[in-house]
């Protein structure tokens, strides 16, 4: 027996349009990130999540957030964010703060080394 499928041209733009409005980049949470003269400031909004739904690593120069909350609340489900750091990042002394809603995580840049000179001996010549 064969089976075919009768032609509906609205469908294909309903699949579309369906598939426009699942794309990450919209239901990506909102996010900005600016440098001060000592560090680099991450603040993302995550409403809905609360402390316990929420991890944070940083590997290397990988930032990675994870957040978890059950599907039956308004922003439930899964969320998870990379950001690459350049390399001046102190991860060690990296903080995070959640406060109504927005995470806010503070990344101090490694102090600069300062260049040390070095003095060259200058040896004379035996002709």
């Amino acid at each position: 027996m064969n089976f075919t499928q009768r032609y509906q041209p609205t469908r294909t733009w309903f699949n579309e349009f369906d598939r426009l409005f699942d794309r990450s980049a919209f239901n990506a949470p909102r996010e900005t990130f600016h440098e001060t003269e000592n560090a680099w400031v991450l603040r993302i909004d995550l409403p809905g999540y609360a402390k316990e739904d929420i991890q944070l690593s940083l590997t290397d120069d990988i930032l990675e957030l994870t957040a978890e909350t059950s599907p039956e609340t308004a922003f439930g489900g899964k969320l998870v964010r990379r950001w690459k750091l350049g390399g001046d990042v102190d991860g060690a002394n990296t903080n995070a703060r959640l406060d109504n809603g927005v995470l806010e995580l503070t990344l101090p840049k490694k102090p600069k080394a300062v260049p040390q000179p070095t003095n060259i001996e200058i040896q004379s010549s035996n002709n």
